[in-house]
């Protein structure tokens, strides 16, 4: 039988040690302790999360939740309801929202005759839901997650049946959906499959993680498909394992980053390691990041990439060393945004705009987390003089003095947004207005330093 990937599910509790980065938003369930199981942040306005009980009688077989919470003004107000898929056995995988009125989720029945599930639709702000695609190959078939590009477009995606990945598309909104020709999809490895929720998407890129330790990706919203990562180079053999297990997060098509956690056998499991690898050509190579800031000790459950920069957050759900830490360098440095604190796990869509999801305390308090600053300005305030980079201020080249060999440069406006990119010693700025820019250097061997430059 096939392992369900499930969210860690941590007892709630209370805590004032906020820093001024987040600020507490209200997701509106009814019942106290709902915990944010997934999330999705569409822009900047819209976001879609899904909950589940966050303080269950018996937390080795918690009760199935069919909540959703939705929010179309940035936060202002959540609006919670019920997902009514018409069976309450079925355990919702992901939630996959496009506007206020319009999201996807999943739907699984978590049995013995797995691949039992659909694919259900809302238009109307969650009031109703309509089935769409259905996977009920019991035993083989399994439905992984869905994800909506945009109003039209959206992928649906399980496990092998008949040889190859079963994945769909439709490019009407759900009305039809067409299965992904074999061909266009790398052959599964001898038992391999996915797990629920276990993709990552960002702009029409889409990619899933199995539990051979392979990255699955697509750059055109799943029609073609190619293997972005190998984890048996890097003893990640399983990104649901019980003793290694791995998340991701992409930036684009190009820009990616794994962690590897390795656990122990306590009740519940500790990490004991943590490695990040991190890849800027789309997977073709991967380097391993030396990297300060954050510890295994810190358990870190989710990460997430502003889309189109170098800029990371990664959450914690401990109730001892939860907290979530910011790195503007891709990985190599990171920051405490806060401590203390349970965040269930964390989405962005610009430097300025980061959710994390939380428990509630009541029906009318808390559950959720809104970034109050921006994540770039917030760093340049910290960049540390490592590299020789002169002149600066400049009017328009700069120079890179370093022993070690440069792989890239990229240089980076305050907002965290990407503007050139290179792999010389010379960076020339002449064309860009006056202000204040970001320089990260990636050397060969994996690291970054950044620096910030001044343009006259």
């Amino acid at each position: 039988m096939k392992k369900v990937l499930l969210s860690a599910f941590a007892l709630m509790v209370s805590s004032s040690a906020f820093s001024q980065y987040w600020s507490t938003q209200n997701t509106g369930f009814s019942t106290p302790s709902r915990g944010i199981s997934g999330m999705e942040v569409y822009d900047a306005n819209t976001a879609w999360a899904f909950a589940y009980d966050g303080a269950p009688l018996n937390p080795n077989n918690p009760p199935i939740i069919q909540e959703f919470t939705k929010t179309s003004n940035g936060g202002t107000t959540w609006t919670s309801g019920a997902i009514n898929v018409g069976n309450p056995a079925l355990t919702i995988t992901n939630i996959s929202g496009v506007s206020g009125t319009t999201a996807w989720v999943g739907a699984l029945l978590s049995t013995a005759s797995d691949g039992l599930g659909a694919v259900y639709k809302t238009v109307n702000g969650g009031a109703t839901w309509t089935a769409q695609q259905a996977f009920s190959t019991a035993g083989e078939s399994y439905l992984n997650f869905v994800h909506g590009f945009d109003a039209n477009s959206a992928i649906a995606g399980g496990d092998p049946q008949g040889g190859g990945y079963e994945l769909y598309t439709t490019a009407n909104g759900g009305t039809s959906w067409t299965r992904v020709p074999a061909a266009n999809v790398p052959a599964p490895l001898n038992n391999e499959y996915g797990y629920n929720a276990g993709y990552y998407a960002v702009g029409n890129n889409i990619f899933f993680y199995t539990n051979k330790g392979r990255i699955y990706k697509s750059t055109d919203k799943g029609l073609n498909w190619t293997i972005a990562f190998t984890g048996s180079t890097y003893s990640l053999n399983d990104f649901g394992g019980a003793t290694i297990s791995g998340d991701m997060a992409w930036s684009d098509a190009n820009r990616g980053i794994v962690f590897k956690k390795t656990y122990n056998t306590a009740t519940p499991p500790a990490q004991t390691a943590l490695a990040i690898y991190r890849t800027t050509d789309g997977g073709t190579t991967w380097s391993i990041v030396t990297f300060t800031g954050i510890t295994a000790a810190n358990n870190i459950n989710d990460i997430t990439y502003v889309p189109g920069t170098n800029i990371l957050v990664a959450t914690s759900s401990s109730p001892t060393t939860g907290g979530s830490w910011k790195s503007l360098d891709n990985g190599s440095t990171w920051s405490a945004l806060d401590t203390g604190v349970q965040h269930l796990n964390v989405r962005c869509s610009d430097a300025s705009t980061c959710y994390s999801g939380g428990f509630n305390t009541s029906a009318t308090v808390g559950g959720m987390f809104k970034s109050s600053q921006n994540l770039g300005v917030a760093d340049t305030r910290k960049a540390i003089n490592v590299l020789s980079m002169y002149p600066n201020p400049t009017k328009g080249e700069v120079n890179i003095k370093t022993d070690k060999k440069i792989k890239s440069t990229t240089v980076l406006d305050l907002s965290g947004k990407v503007v050139a990119t290179g792999s010389s010693e010379k960076v020339n700025l002449s064309g860009f207005t006056k202000g204040t820019y970001l320089i990260t250097v990636e050397f060969a061997d994996g690291s970054t330093k950044t620096e910030k430059i001044i343009k006259d």
